[in-house]
Parts: structure tokens; C-alpha cells; sequence
């Protein structure tokens, strides 16, 4: 183990749940993934009192986020069929993220499926797709 704790990313998931009760497919093929980033935005509350000349600002609301990762098509796999089932549909979801480690623990976001689309299918190396998922809150930590 390394001096600082690191470890690396072998063992997240990444999966996407849908109906009540949840029912869960783990996407295969993927090589890495990011986490949704939605930054608040700060909005301005300066006033002619504000102290010593300063601007103020409060936080705003998170903003709808396009989360999207590389995976393998594999046509006809269970992860195919569910993520074009799911762009079509436009169904929400649930999307699942959970990086490697012992005490990691996976966070959800409450979603639907933007896009998926195959792209870069040649002669020579592994048939991708580009999942685009729209992400609107965080529902577990």
C-alpha cells in the first residue's frame, strides 16, 4: 500500500437500476469512469450594505448534469439491451457508483439515459459505445 492510502480502480461498478423494486444490471466493458460533477453556482447578494465593500453570494441549486463514459457494444448483451431500452423509453432510473476498496460505498443518482450510441466500429480493435446519461440529484451517499 502506498504512504498516502491510494489504491487503484480495480473493482468499481458502475450499474443502473430501474422499477420499485429496484432491479439491477451492472454495465460490462467499461475502463474508467469520472464521478457526476455538479458544482452550485453562487449567487450574488451584494447590496449597498455588504461589509467592507465586498461582493456576498449564497450557493445555488446543483444543476442537471450529462454524465457520460466509454463502454464496449457488444450487441445484444444484457448491457445493450437495457441502455437502448432505457433511451428509448426515456424512463428514469437509477444510476450506481461505486469505486473500488474496502470501504467503499456505492452513490446513487436519481436519472435517464440521454444516449447511447456505438461509434469508432472498424476492422481492428474493440467495438465502443458512449453512454450519455442526464444526472438530477444525489439520492444515497
Amino acid at each position: 500500500m502506498s504512504s498516502s492510502g491510494a489504491i487503484r480502480g480495480a473493482g468499481s461498478t458502475v450499474r443502473v437500476g430501474v422499477g420499485d423494486p429496484v432491479a439491477w444490471t451492472t454495465l460490462a466493458g467499461i475502463e474508467s469512469f469520472d464521478f457526476p460533477d455538479q458544482p452550485r453556482p453562487e449567487l450574488d447578494t451584494t447590496h449597498l450594505g455588504s461589509p467592507n465593500d465586498t461582493e456576498e453570494a449564497i450557493p445555488g441549486m446543483r444543476p442537471v448534469a450529462v454524465w457520460s463514459v466509454d463502454l464496449h457494444h457488444v450487441p445484444g448483451s444484457p448491457t445493450e439491451v437495457v441502455l437502448t431500452g432505457l433511451e428509448a423509453s426515456g424512463e428514469p432510473m437509477q444510476l450506481g457508483l461505486k469505486e473500488g476498496g474496502p470501504i467503499a460505498t456505492e452513490k446513487v443518482f436519481a436519472s435517464y439515459v440521454k444516449g447511447y450510441t456505438p461509434k469508432g466500429l472498424g476492422p481492428k480493435g474493440v467495438m465502443m459505445a458512449t453512454l450519455s446519461v442526464v444526472v438530477l440529484a444525489k439520492i444515497q451517499e
